[in-house]
């Protein structure tokens, strides 16, 4: 099975940080000692999980390689094909890993379809407001910290009215009324309408991040290198996102790059 993977780094440490595991990107110490970057690898992202996985080979991956970070699919007309989870394996996952409290499994959900469309109409719209009060709920019930919201065409999203003013404050109500959960805006030429409205907002709330992804979570790699903008690095967490195309062939190569990025961009 093939997960899209993505990368998260902090700025919180200076360059000698602690190995990225090894089943990930194999350094050596000599390796790690030479790179300049203040920024740390605080995530490592495998995106694709569905039905046909073991709940507890995640959990046994979790546990060992705490960087890690599932996560979930969810476009209610595509649930349970491929790389899309039912809710009734995603509730079986989170009973398992409830169950052993030294088990610490981060997980993302990734919106897709009508629930990212009834996520932008939250401020607008009574019945989507209902919808994601509900979900948000039910996913942190399940033990999912990070939202993901993937606002394009090729995730069955309306993108007509993401430059509206209704749009972007809809987006920001929604995470308003939920500070105990972290949410993605994936920023890529297609969403452009969406992240530029908020990052004109007064006081953007301090639980939105950003991530690169040109590719829309298609996978395509990236062409003209990773993105050093620090308009997209969170101000308070000091923290940034990069996806697409990354994969065994390529990850330390991507890691050491997108390490460049981020310092760079002040992450």
């Amino acid at each position: 099975k093939c997960y899209f993977c993505q990368l998260v780094f902090k700025n919180q440490i200076q360059h000698h940080s602690k190995p990225v595991p090894s089943i990930y990107i194999n350094w050596t110490a000599a390796q790690l000692s030479n790179m300049t970057s203040t920024a740390k690898l605080s995530a490592l992202g495998f995106c694709g999980a569905d039905d046909s996985v073991n709940p507890r080979l995640l959990a046994l991956i979790g546990q060992n390689y705490p960087l890690v970070e599932f996560g979930v699919l969810f476009r209610p007309d595509k649930e349970g094909q491929p790389r899309y989870a039912t809710k009734n394996w995603v509730s079986n996952l989170s009973n398992l890993l409830s169950k052993n409290s030294n088990t610490k499994v981060r997980l993302a959900a990734h919106l897709c379809g009508s629930y990212v469309n009834d996520f932008l109409s939250y401020g607008a719209n009574d019945s989507a407001k209902e919808t994601i009060d509900l979900f948000l709920k039910q996913l942190h019930d399940w033990g999912f910290r990070r939202v993901q919201v993937n606002a394009t065409a090729v995730n069955g999203v309306f993108t007509e009215n993401l430059a509206y003013d209704l749009t972007i404050h809809s987006f920001l109500s929604a995470v308003r009324s939920y500070p105990e959960l972290e949410f993605i805006v994936q920023k890529n030429e297609e969403t452009s309408p969406l992240w530029s409205g908020l990052l004109k907002a007064k006081d953007m709330p301090e639980n939105i991040v950003f991530l690169h992804d040109e590719s829309k979570g298609t996978g395509k790699e990236v062409a003209e290198g990773w993105p050093t903008d620090p308009t997209f690095v969170a101000p308070s967490k000091k923290i940034v996102g990069f996806a697409g195309g990354i994969k065994p062939s390529n990850v330390k190569s991507v890691v050491q790059d997108t390490l460049e990025a981020s310092s760079k961009s002040g992450a």
